[in-house]
């Protein structure tokens, strides 16, 4: 993290302020910052193995772990009592598991707001029976009950293809019984009272900063793969250009694309 303030503290970021094209000032911008961005925070991978049984603790996968090693030991040997010993500690690891087990579903059911729910949630996952959405299987069209997939998924296509011209056709009856058939004549007749004219003041740095501030710090990101706890860090150093590039945008009326 202090290195990427460093670097970016060190950058030289004069060709966001020497462009008079918006989207041109955004891109130069955006793009010396994911530079800076992608070179301190190189992407690495990964490999995680996903838990499906929660209730298996590390005391129990340490136990797991010595039971292999005995059983290996055991299987190479003719000691009748390691056999023996084995076979009981076999025996004693697997009600531990179960009372594992046991122990975590009763937490689950006790602490949900809908027990019944939660435990056919339960019964579905140990039975792997777990529900599966069939689609529509009937629908009502104008009084007509169709059952056919195809005719289903054709009425669901020709209301959204003639949706549009039905919303434009009763625009059109709605201005004729306003004997409205000049848009403009129209507006002014029914709303004397003129609209007040709408003006944005530049910003400034410190309104920036305070902006970025009041966001919550998230590990979250959206498709430039920043995220918001990497752009605080960032604030004392790209408020003027993020202050340029907004002006900028104000004063062309073009939001950067």
């Amino acid at each position: 993290m202090s290195e990427f303030a460093i670097n970016l503290s060190h950058e030289n970021l004069d060709n966001v302020f020497i462009e008079e094209d918006v989207n041109t000032v955004f891109n130069n911008f955006l793009n010396t910052y994911l530079k800076i961005f992608n070179s301190s925070f190189p992407l690495q991978k990964i490999y995680s193995t996903h838990n499906n049984k929660p209730w298996i603790t590390t005391g129990i996968k340490t136990s797991c772990q010595y039971k292999r090693e005995l059983y290996f030991t055991s299987r190479d040997s003719n000691n009748s009592k390691l056999k023996t010993y084995y076979k009981s500690y076999c025996l004693i690891l697997s009600k531990v598991i179960k009372a594992a087990k046991h122990l975590y579903y009763n937490n689950k059911i006790s602490k949900s707001n809908n027990k019944i729910k939660t435990t056919w949630v339960i019964i579905k996952t140990e039975t792997c029976k777990n529900h599966t959405n069939k689609g529509t299987q009937l629908i009502n069209i104008d009084g007509k009950l169709l059952t056919n997939q195809k005719s289903i998924a054709s009425s669901f296509s020709n209301h959204f293809l003639t949706v549009a011209d039905k919303i434009t056709s009763n625009i059109k009856n709605e201005k004729t019984s306003l004997n409205c058939n000049n848009s403009i004549h129209c507006f002014h007749k029914n709303f004397k009272i003129p609209c007040s004219n709408m003006k944005l003041k530049y910003t400034t740095p410190k309104e920036i900063e305070k902006i970025i501030k009041s966001l919550k710090s998230k590990n979250s990101h959206r498709y430039d793969g920043i995220p918001m706890k990497i752009l605080k860090v960032s604030t004392p150093f790209i408020t003027s250009s993020l202050t340029h590039i907004c002006n900028k945008s104000l004063l062309s009326g073009i939001f950067p694309s």
